[in-house]
């Protein structure tokens, strides 16, 4: 399993999009940055860390992330389908299910290589523009908590969207518009979203990490009070992720090559 998991990797670099994504990555993080030396101390926007910390999250998770994720999804399956090389796996003693965990363990390290670049970056842009009062070990690992978290909910969140694109692998473009309106509930109305929708119910998760997690929470559901239960946001995102991949594996079983 190592083995094609290095073997994606290898493949994602030389995949422009891939490129593209951190560049996009680091223009962000950049944005968020600029934020903090352009804001005054005094500001409520940047009197700590922590909204340096919620800002360069929201900036990557709330959209950005889960479409860059998307995409992802529709390529590592639309491309091996596109250049003919599923059945050349094939051939190698690789089972259908190695071979979705190999591309849906890849979503998981880009997402999670992701949200720590921009957490290493926000804190060192932290240290740079100078002036947190908050800048101390306990706010490093919220913060780090945070960002882990964004890391690991978002690509179990995206499984539907890895369905599809394992379903419609010979399309590259519904995978795509299927993210965009996947998204919709979440800009909407996270808060009525939540234990149903994935995105949500993660946002739901985010607000128990701190209290500026909490206040970023609230600042995404337009101040809409989450009175959602975190345990049962945890077990819709991992259960709709459990079916979706067996739907995957079995799907992956059933096509002909």
């Amino acid at each position: 399993m190592i083995t094609i998991i290095q073997t994606e990797r290898m493949k994602l670099k030389r995949k422009r999009v891939f490129e593209g994504i951190w560049a996009l990555t680091a223009l962000l993080l950049a944005f968020a940055i600029q934020r903090a030396f352009s804001l005054s101390r005094e500001s409520p926007l940047m009197d700590s860390l922590g909204d340096l910390y919620a800002l360069a999250f929201k900036n990557l998770t709330s959209l950005y992330l889960p479409v860059a994720l998307g995409i992802l999804s529709a390529a590592v399956f639309f491309d091996e389908r596109k250049n003919d090389t599923l059945k050349e796996l094939l051939i190698v003693p690789v089972s259908k299910a190695g071979l979705y965990f190999s591309k849906a363990a890849i979503i998981l390290l880009v997402s999670i290589s992701q949200c720590m670049f921009t957490y290493v970056g926000a804190t060192l842009g932290g240290l740079w523009a100078k002036g947190f009062p908050d800048f101390t070990p306990e706010m490093l690992l919220d913060g780090l908590a945070l960002f882990l978290e964004g890391g690991l909910l978002i690509p179990l969140a995206m499984a539907p969207i890895l369905l599809l694109a394992v379903l419609r692998s010979k399309d590259y473009l519904l995978p795509i518009s299927a993210t965009l309106l996947y998204l919709i509930p979440v800009v909407i109305a996270p808060s009525y979203a939540m234990e149903i929708h994935p995105l949500a119910s993660a946002l739901c998760i985010y607000a128990q990490s701190s209290p500026f997690a909490a206040e970023m929470a609230a600042t995404l559901t337009q101040g809409a009070q989450i009175t959602a239960s975190p345990l049962a946001c945890c077990l819709n995102i991992g259960i709709i992720a459990a079916l979706c991949s067996a739907a995957a594996i079995f799907s992956l079983k059933r096509q002909t090559y």
